[in-house]
């Protein structure tokens, strides 16, 4: 069986299954069931459905089971759970990838490795680590701890692996893994990735006892695992959203998690960090396309503009060049670092560009590896000699710049340099990391402010994992699709507070996915938490999605609750321009006006409306108006000029358009300038006038003709011979 009719029975089953088309759902099966040979599933197929008729009939002839809803629910439940093994099973036999590669290596060599025997042996090693540490000192303890460390790494990424790779969790292994997490004695570091390796199996497979387990480890004392449980429960929970409802036990402890203290604020904080995530490859494309483009054109000559020598001899080192700012400044790299810099402040992960290319080290060869926090003891640190490596490590571990992967990497670069440069590389990230935490002193409360940064860190290192990990396309991209967590039901019960909806609505908002923060907005309307501001956020989504109809719906409501917002009033003019309602846009731009009198750009629109309508000489009053009181009058050239032609003014429209070339001219301008000539029976100035626009259409005659053919009514009323229009126009191409 090839891969795509794998996918069409796994669409199929849980499309069915989705819609409680049950009966669809065990059709489906079938041709599974012919490649399986898998006479267990098959008769359990069976049952089900016997179980299924059973009840149908029962239905159909009124007879009323008290027990029929439960029945139901657990039928649902067996009927997912037969559908997820029968896809996974298929998998196994002939899809490719790391995770289905390793079941395979497993089913064939089977280890005699097991989730409650791995967790025995973390426990023992731990123990006699706590003995040496009380009982001995000197060379033979410095000896022997790293070894039994090292131990215990090497049983721990046989226990993600393990946990990864197991389908549906025993009640033992499930009793023996929450002990485990709970006992806050054992190393944070073995249980965090026992919390990725639940998170990165309930990815490939839904196990009820994973998500418990995460539950569970959402309320354990040490952050970086209630950190790492939340994010794992919310990525499962979001995976799965569609068939939680029949899982109680899941959606009890879920309202228990929700009352706890703050809960939800947390869960709003990491939900904002996925958005978030959706900026890096922005940042990435930009740093690849602006940032990088401009410091090559700048560094031609630059030792000299700067006079990089001097810089290194006494008093050099302390000042800047002059020369160099303005070079940085002229180019707009200034600006562009500035807005890198307040982007990594609110939380943007702007370092993923930097240190993409920098996880071809042994290190990073294990999968657990890319999920492992930075900690001195492990033993790919702990292993390389050197002062200014144990200082490089203390530094690194305090850190909140990087993601523990990236900190990984930075290392391993540094730990390879000459120890000039690792001196130089070390006090620059001290320097950059006090600079970090300074600004970040009085921006959230402690505790926030730690729970904050590790789920920032993380959901960093989840998305290297997914984005940089070698055998990637073997995995589901998280990060791929748009990060509408809040739109999923069962995180929907999280974050059902306004408060919540419009903070991540805002959120959304100012980062400009106005598609996202409108689904946001209607939301808080349908639920009776509209306001004048809402109403107005939402028509600035609608209209930014080119839907002015609806934006201008949105709007007049917004004027319905606050009447006395110039802003709104504005829009709604906007709106009826661009829905070709001149005579509405005017009277709400006189409104606008009336608000706000000295507004020259409301006279100015004010004006376009009386042209829209072909009043003419109002417009004219209109832009004199502005031309009058305007420091810069030069706007209002081009509509005087334009009203003038059109009224037959030829004079003077010339004398503006004349104006308007001499200053700043465009192709429209000179093809204006062409139709006065015209107008006015002189014809060879006017196809002068017409080779010059030409000539800034690119010598395109289909941009020509686009923008002059719509100018032909305008011609004709002027009292042009439509014969001489072609005629002008052939000279014209000859010439």
């Amino acid at each position: 069986m090839v891969t795509p009719d794998i996918k069409k029975i796994t669409r199929k089953a849980y499309s069915s299954l989705e819609q409680k088309r049950l009966k669809d759902t065990f059709d489906s099966l079938v041709p599974a069931f012919a490649e399986l040979q898998n006479w267990q599933l098959e008769e359990k197929k069976n049952e089900l459905e016997t179980t299924y008729k059973f009840m149908l009939r029962y239905l159909t002839q009124g007879v009323k089971d008290p027990e029929q809803h439960h029945i139901y629910g657990d039928l649902l439940r067996s009927c997912y759970k037969l559908v997820d093994i029968t896809v996974n099973q298929l998998n196994i036999k002939y899809s490719s990838g790391v995770y289905y590669d390793n079941k395979r290596t497993n089913l064939y060599s089977p280890t005699n490795n097991s989730i409650i025997s791995l967790l025995t042996s973390i426990e023992d090693i731990e123990g006699k680590i706590s003995l040496i540490s009380l009982l001995e000192d000197g060379e033979e303890k410095e000896d022997r701890l790293p070894e039994f460390k090292k131990e215990i790494e090497n049983i721990s990424d046989k226990l993600f692996m393990e946990i990864w790779l197991n389908e549906q969790l025993s009640a033992e292994d499930t009793k023996a893994l929450n002990c485990f997490i709970d006992d806050k004695t054992h190393s944070y570091v073995a249980t965090c990735l026992i919390i990725s390796a639940l998170t990165l199996g309930n990815q490939f497979i839904f196990d009820e006892n994973k998500v418990l387990l995460l539950m569970q480890a959402c309320g354990n004392q040490h952050e970086n695992i209630r950190q790492r449980a939340l994010i794992g429960l919310l990525m499962g929970l979001h995976k799965y959203d569609s068939r939680l409802s029949i899982y109680p036990q899941v959606l009890h402890r879920l309202e228990h998690l929700a009352e706890s203290e703050g809960f939800r604020e947390n869960v709003r904080d990491i939900l904002l960090q996925f958005i978030m995530s959706r900026e890096t490859e922005k940042i990435t494309k930009k740093i690849q396309e602006e940032i990088i483009p401009e410091m090559m054109k700048i560094s031609p000559g630059l030792r000299n503009k700067i006079k990089l020598d001097d810089l290194m001899e006494g008093s050099g080192m302390e000042e800047k060049n002059p020369e160099w700012v303005n070079i940085i400044d002229e180019s707009g790299l200034g600006d562009k670092l500035k807005e890198f810099s307040e982007l990594q402040m609110e939380g943007a992960d702007i370092m993923h560009s930097s240190f993409a290319h920098l996880k071809a080290y042994p290190f990073f060869n294990k999968l657990s590896n890319w999920f492992i926090p930075f900690f001195s003891g492990n033993s790919f640190i702990s292993g390389t000699k050197g002062k200014k490596n144990e200082e490089l490590t203390e530094i690194l571990v305090e850190s909140s710049l990087l993601c523990n992967s990236d900190k990984y990497s930075l290392f391993f670069s540094i730990a390879q340099m000459p120890e000039e440069y690792k001196k130089m590389m070390t006090g620059q990230f001290v320097a950059e990391s006090d600079a970090v935490k300074e600004l970040q002193k009085e921006d959230l409360p402690g505790s926030h402010k730690q729970s904050s940064v590790i789920s920032k860190q993380y959901i960093q290192d989840l998305y290297r994992f997914y984005k940089i990990y070698p055998k990637r396309s073997d995995f589901e991209d998280i990060f791929k699709e748009k990060s509408d967590y809040i739109h999923s039901k069962s995180i929907g019960r999280i974050i059902s507070d306004f408060e919540s909806r419009m903070v991540i609505g805002e959120y959304y908002f100012n980062r400009n996915y106005y598609e996202e923060a409108l689904q946001v907005f209607n939301r808080l309307i349908d639920e009776g938490m509209s306001s004048d501001t809402i109403y107005q956020k939402k028509g600035f989504c609608l209209q930014k999605t080119g839907n002015f109809e609806a934006a201008l719906d949105a709007y007049l409501k917004a004027e319905l609750l606050n009447g006395a917002s110039s802003w709104t009033i504005k829009k709604i003019a906007y709106c009826y321009r661009i829905l070709k309602n001149p005579g509405e846009a005017l009277v709400y731009y006189r409104k606008a006006g009336q608000m706000s009198p000295d507004n020259l750009s409301i006279q100015l629109n004010i004006g376009h409306c009386f042209l829209e309508l072909r009043d003419y000489t109002e417009a004219l009053k209109c832009y004199f108006e502005v031309e009058y009181l305007d420091k810069h009058g030069e706007r209002a050239w081009r509509p005087i000029a334009w009203c003038s032609f059109l009224t037959g003014k030829y004079e003077q429209a010339m004398s503006y358009f004349e104006k308007i070339i001499e200053k700043d001219a465009e192709a429209q301008d000179f093809l204006n300038c062409g139709h006065t000539r015209f107008a006015m029976g002189n014809i060879s100035e006017a196809i002068e006038y017409y080779k010059s626009a030409f000539l800034l259409y690119d010598c395109s005659i289909d941009k020509f003709n686009e923008a002059f053919n719509p100018d032909i009514p305008e011609l004709l009323r002027a009292g042009i011979n439509p014969e001489y229009i072609p005629l002008a126009l052939d000279r014209m191409m000859y010439e």
